[in-house]
């Protein structure tokens, strides 16, 4: 059996693109350079490579011509969805590219069991316009609307719904493997013995195997349809936010108020990003330009003393007498831990920022306020989840370790509990020259190094498969379970092997 282990032979390269122009047509097909050239890489510092064909598929059946093609052959193929800044995307073994945004259908809005089933092209922003005409809304995360519902969900990213993951999102996937064999998980399982079945459960009778292919990058299956819980909008959305003068306090009142059920989802804001965000969202004139020169001078772990430390935003809805009730709960609890309400002076000292906040929290639309950062540079951002009490200590090693190390921006970061509180979420962001490559090495230097004294010290683990450090190798047990189930599913090797999932790596 022939293994992929190294760049794949041109030869085999050319007939793979004769023999998909030949099964799909020209018009899905192509090897023009100038094309190749815009799938080689993400914002992402990270070296980036040109893929050697690019696929456009439009169905399910599609698909599955790409990957028998490229089993045969050993040729390396990269999914792609909306092409989003994760590392996953990237091309590292060349190959082909399999651009899935085409498949852009919203094949079912169930508002019944409340889920909607989706192809990966299909963008947030698209999804969140099908469903609110029905009275729903979406899970949401800090992308934008354009980005892939599927891509971003299944990577385990986190949003704002009831204080867990994204993934936790995610009812059933439908997954095309190297060979061509088409497999759905969950309720759909059972489709091919009673048609007609329903996305509505994740798991029953047989294991659930959703979690193979969540987070693994493309490296298992090609991921088609997928079928994602949607939510009632209900009658009263609302967004009290709290300010602390502490990390600590935050994450305090954060726990309580996640493990109490009192609201959906709360997410802590550092000030160097509320500062930085007004100033990239405010209305012409009403932004202070020397907040901008604040953030970048001055030490991020410092109280700014003008502002609170951080903001924890607190998206709740529910029937008027509900929202009430948690929100005086709630101020109770923030007033408690040396906390006050901040919407007053919000909307009227840092209004670019209140508008980010409406949009995302009250009005429950994605939005691109948050991708002006990259007006900065790349956002180069660094994720990792801890315990509450260590990541309070993961926050100030963190921010020190990095603003030490000299990159050009100041460093900022947003941190939440997932799964009621038990695991912080902390995502720092500096901002990297996009036309500097010293600093590119640099920043993925200091990536790496902050991400094992995280794990050494704090027990941080890290959110998703970045492609710096191979996790695998590092998972014991689990790792060599991978690369089993890699061994297993894609035996050849052909999916994203530039992930490292497989034995001897890449």
């Amino acid at each position: 059996m022939t293994v992929l282990t190294s760049p794949v032979d041109s030869k085999l390269v050319e007939r793979a693109a004769a023999e998909l122009v030949d099964a799909l047509g020209e018009e899905k097909v192509t090897t023009n350079k100038t094309i190749r050239f815009g799938y080689s890489g993400t914002a992402l510092p990270i070296p980036k490579t040109i893929p050697d064909i690019i696929v456009r598929p439009a169905t399910v059946e599609d698909v599955q011509v790409v990957l028998r093609i490229a089993d045969k052959l050993i040729v390396p193929v990269t999914p792609v969805s909306s092409g989003t800044l994760e590392p996953s995307v990237i091309p590292k073994a060349g190959g082909i590219v399999l651009d899935l945004y085409g498949m852009d259908r919203i094949l079912e809005i169930n508002t019944d069991a409340a889920y909607a089933v989706v192809e990966p092209g299909v963008g947030l922003g698209k999804l969140v316009r099908a469903i609110r005409p029905h009275g729903f809304r979406a899970t949401l995360g800090s992308y934008p609307p354009g980005n892939s519902v599927l891509g971003n969900y299944h990577l385990k990213g986190n949003g704002s719904h009831r204080s867990s993951g994204i993934d936790s999102e995610v009812l059933g996937l439908e997954v095309v493997l190297p060979d061509g064999t088409v497999v759905q998980t969950g309720s759909k399982a059972f489709e091919a013995s009673y048609p007609g079945q329903g996305w509505h459960a994740p798991w029953g009778p047989l294991p659930d195997l959703r979690g193979i292919f969540m987070n693994a990058c493309g490296t298992l299956g090609v991921i088609t349809k997928m079928a994602t819980r949607i939510y009632p909008l209900n009658e009263v959305q609302a967004l009290p936010v709290m300010g602390f003068d502490r990390f600590a306090d935050a994450v305090d009142f954060m726990k309580t108020v996640a493990r109490a059920n009192l609201v959906e989802h709360t997410v802590t804001w550092h000030w160097g990003l509320y500062t930085v965000m007004n100033n990239l969202a405010a209305p012409e004139g009403e932004a202070e330009s020397s907040d901008m020169l604040k953030v970048l001078t001055t030490e991020p772990w410092q109280h700014p003393e003008d502002r609170p430390y951080c903001l924890a935003l607190n998206i709740m809805t529910g029937y008027g007498e509900d929202i009430d009730t948690h929100t005086s709960l709630i101020e109770r609890i923030a007033k408690g831990l040396g906390g006050r309400p901040m919407n007053d002076e919000l909307k009227e000292r840092f209004p670019g920022t209140w508008d980010y906040y409406n949009t995302y929290g009250i009005k429950h639309e994605p939005c691109i306020h948050f991708m002006k950062g990259f007006g900065l540079g790349y956002g180069f951002m660094h994720i990792a989840f801890a315990e509450p009490k260590n990541v309070v200590e993961l926050e100030r090693f963190g921010l020190e370790y990095i603003w030490s190390r000299g990159l050009q921006y100041g460093t900022t970061y947003y941190s939440h509990c997932t799964d009621q509180g038990r695991s912080f979420f902390l995502r720092l962001t500096p901002f990297v020259d996009p036309a500097d490559e010293k600093e590119h090495e640099k920043a993925v230097e200091i990536y790496r190094g902050y991400l094992e004294e995280g794990m050494k010290r704090y027990g941080a683990t890290p959110i998703r498969y970045d492609g710096i450090i191979n996790y695998v190798d590092k998972a014991g047990g689990f790792g060599e379970l991978m690369r089993r189930i890699k061994k297993a599913v894609d035996p050849n090797n052909i999916l994203n092997p530039g992930l490292k999932m497989y034995e001897g790596g890449w």
